[in-house]
């Protein structure tokens, strides 16, 4: 298996895609260096728009100037998980488009499955997620013409015949793109790049929470905002996604455990699930993941989850390994409901 380190945490959506000053001034420093042919120094200054602009050329590397790359969509393989805490929930198109003669992106009709595309602007704030079917106007705050669009649509990996449902509905989203420029990546210190964004993000992790580090311009804390640029590039804004993690005192992979859950309160067409990692925050079983496709719920909505060994008769059960340990993701979560939402501990019966 593909192993690196936990501050990669963000480079599945750099995949899709590869400060403290206005972006302006940041953007045409890089400009004006980069036609000088030297390597352009990165400081908090110009950190966000440098690390977007890296996210960028990252898209149009894999074939995203103005027009969607599809991330291949499979049954999930253990052993090609190219981050941690690696996700069966959706998969992922992008693209970074040319805005500056005006540019839209349609999502089809789903049938009720969540779909999503996210616009990020050149210094990594989100003004704008779409959800559901319609045509959408892509737009730039910077003085970049450029932004990144990144759409999810909800899946299940271990159900075939959903996957091919989802690459039909990925060749449905269609990009009208005016302009005709191309994204190149201006030439960073790279070095500085990474040793700034390992920095940023060791203190993005010492919090524990990925809450109020994403959303539009303003509306989210500046300092909060650059950690989660090293931290979650293309991260969805609070409104749009949260993140509940638990790690039991004893995760030692014996025994069973159990716990009864209340559903997390999420607007439709939201959902939730539970992926479970060992300490590395890798999945070791494809079944390491619960959700409505395969949660067996109670009378009364909540439902019963078991971890380990509980025998073949367990509901909702998931396996165990050493320092075993879950996160529970809620897709258009309702924020004013969710700070009162707590997740029980489990306990252990044998």
């Amino acid at each position: 298996m593909k192993k690196t380190s936990l501050i990669a945490l963000a480079s599945f959506t750099i995949l899709l895609s590869g400060c403290f000053a206005e972006p302006k001034s940041a953007t045409e420093e890089a400009t004006l260096i980069t036609q000088e042919s030297e390597k352009i120094p990165v400081t908090l200054k110009n950190y966000k728009v440098a690390e977007s602009d890296f996210a960028f050329g990252g898209t149009v590397k894999l074939g995203g100037a103005n027009k969607m790359v599809h991330l291949p969509v499979k049954e999930f393989d253990l052993d090609k998980q190219v981050v941690v805490r690696m996700n069966q929930d959706t998969v992922y198109s992008g693209a970074v488009v040319d805005v500056s003669k005006g540019a839209t992106i349609t999502l089809p009709e789903t049938d009720g499955r969540y779909i999503s595309t996210m616009v990020v602007q050149n210094d990594h704030y989100v003004n704008d997620v779409f959800i559901g079917a319609g045509t959408y106007e892509l737009k730039s705050d910077t003085d970049s013409d450029f932004v990144s669009v990144t759409v999810r649509i909800e899946i299940n990996m271990n159900d075939p015949e959903d996957i091919k449902k989802v690459v039909a509905l990925q060749q449905k989203i269609k990009l009208d793109v005016k302009g005709d420029k191309v994204f190149k990546q201006p030439n960073y210190d790279m070095d500085q790049l990474e040793k700034l964004r390992l920095k940023l993000a060791t203190e993005a992790l010492a919090l524990g929470s990925l809450n109020n580090m994403q959303g539009a311009r303003g509306s989210v804390d500046e300092h909060l905002h650059l950690l989660g640029t090293a931290v979650g590039w293309g991260l969805l804004p609070d409104a749009n996604a949260r993140y509940i993690g638990y790690v039991p005192e004893d995760n030692d992979a014996t025994g069973c455990y159990r716990v009864n859950y209340k559903v997390p309160p999420f607007n439709k067409p939201g959902f939730f699930s539970i992926t479970m990692y060992d300490a590395e925050g890798w999945m070791f079983d494809k079944k390491a993941i619960l959700n409505k496709n395969n949660i067996t719920f109670n009378k009364d909505g909540s439902f019963d989850a078991s971890f380990g060994d509980c025998g073949k008769d367990a509901k909702n059960n998931l396996p165990i390994t050493k320092g075993w340990n879950f996160v529970m993701r809620i897709y258009e979560p309702k924020l004013d409901q969710l700070d009162a939402y707590k997740l029980p501990t489990p306990l252990k019966v044998k």
